[in-house]
């Protein structure tokens, strides 16, 4: 759908989890400065991008982290809840592919991050 004309698609991260969630540009995450939404349950945070421009997130909930890409042409919603899929009872295989919640949204990392957590869910 590229094309010459610039418009802009509505992102829009939604809570779906019991717990608070963090909403953060990548490049700042970690960072003393920088902007933070803090999201509570059921709780969503709508950001305005310009279509087809790639922008990188850090969500969070817990110790749980998600670095995601996104990239869309048209409006995206997602759920926190996509982005952290529950554990395999037992030793998976490496995914070849990276983790695609919803059009738009790629998961290029998970990983736990202890420095800034207040809850204790090792």
């Amino acid at each position: 759908m590229p094309g010459t004309t610039q418009y802009e698609v509505l992102l829009d991260f939604m809570n779906d989890t019991l717990d608070c969630a963090t909403v953060q540009l990548q490049r700042d995450y970690g960072r003393g400065s920088g902007a933070v939404v803090l999201l509570h349950p059921g709780e969503s945070v709508t950001l305005v991008l310009d279509a087809g421009t790639v922008y990188k997130y850090a969500l969070k909930t817990r110790t749980k982290v998600a670095n995601v890409t996104a990239r869309a042409w048209r409006d995206v919603r997602c759920t926190v809840s996509q982005l952290f899929p529950a554990p395999a009872p037992h030793p998976a295989p490496a995914a070849s592919e990276p983790l695609r919640p919803v059009q738009g949204i790629t998961v290029d990392r998970l990983w736990r991050d202890m420095r800034f957590c207040i809850w204790n869910d090792v």
